[in-house]
């Protein structure tokens, strides 16, 4: 239950310990439930309406693992996503940092030290912050100390105004594309698709069990590979809801690699 109304809490865990935990709790619930329903509901009484039962559970089982693909499919998508905006925030403020080529100083000093600080500051503040589901600030103080620079700039000439222009477009990008990464951080699978799909994959478990095979060590193997599979495809989903999160977040890289060209053309200037 706490689960299902904070899922965030597996995220403070190896994927590979939630994993185990999932399943080995899974498939112990596919046993208990087996057993159970040995108990109450002999297995005569089973085996004379498995066909019945077994028409109804091939429905059950089709809908729920079109809900679970469905699940899956959107979390997958966004952790591309996040990627994707992150990709693109990081590519932009390489821009930036170009750009400021075609400026004198002080203009040129200022601006590349306000992207370079802005930079820094994703990776070492943000990106933690994020990766322990805290909120981060969609306001930033780099990127609004740049666009006062840039609308203060009075280009000289048709040359100078073309940067300028140039440099006030990338800027406008680069808050959407900080705004798309903030958005995918804080977007999250609800708590009720939570539900419907750890009760689902339950109760397609328990139906299972109204099915009645000759053999009770064949009837436990089949009903652990059920939950088992329904568990792992869970995991993922857990692994990929959050793109910020976990093991698999997505990483700093780009934002790395930005920072390592810059600090390569400061030194060499």
């Amino acid at each position: 239950m706490r689960f299902v109304m904070n899922p965030n809490m597996v995220y403070h865990y190896p994927i590979w310990a939630v994993g185990l935990l999932l399943v080995g709790a899974a498939v112990f619930g596919a046993v208990v439930l087996e057993l159970c329903a040995r108990r109450l509901l002999p297995i005569e009484l089973r085996q004379r309406h498995n066909d019945v039962a077994a028409a109804i559970f091939s429905i059950i089982g089709v809908t729920y693992a079109v809900l679970l693909a469905f699940v899956a499919m959107l979390a997958w998508e966004g952790y591309n996503r996040a990627k994707a905006a992150t990709y693109a925030e990081a590519a932009l403020v390489g821009d930036v940092y170009n750009l400021s080529a075609g400026f004198t100083d002080p203009e040129k000093a200022s601006i590349r030290n306000e992207i370079v600080g802005y930079a820094r500051r994703v990776v070492t503040v943000e990106w933690p912050a994020q990766a322990e589901g805290r909120m981060v600030d969609p306001d930033s103080i780099y990127l609004n100390g740049l666009n006062r620079m840039a609308l203060a700039l009075h280009p000289s000439g048709q040359a100078d105004g073309d940067v300028h222009s140039l440099l006030l477009q990338t800027l406008e990008r680069l808050w959407d594309a900080r705004q798309e990464r903030l958005l995918a951080a804080q977007t999250a699978i609800p708590g009720i698709v939570w539900f419907v799909v750890i009760a689902g994959g339950a109760l397609t478990v328990a139906f299972g069990s109204f099915l009645g095979a000759p053999s009770l060590r064949m009837q436990l193997a089949m009903s652990s590979v059920l939950a088992a599979s329904g568990a792992l495809v869970l995991i993922l989903i857990i692994a990929l809801s959050n793109p910020f999160r976990g093991d698999f977040r997505v990483s700093t890289a780009p934002f790395d690699q930005v920072l390592s060209r810059m600090d390569a053309g400061a030194g060499q200037q």
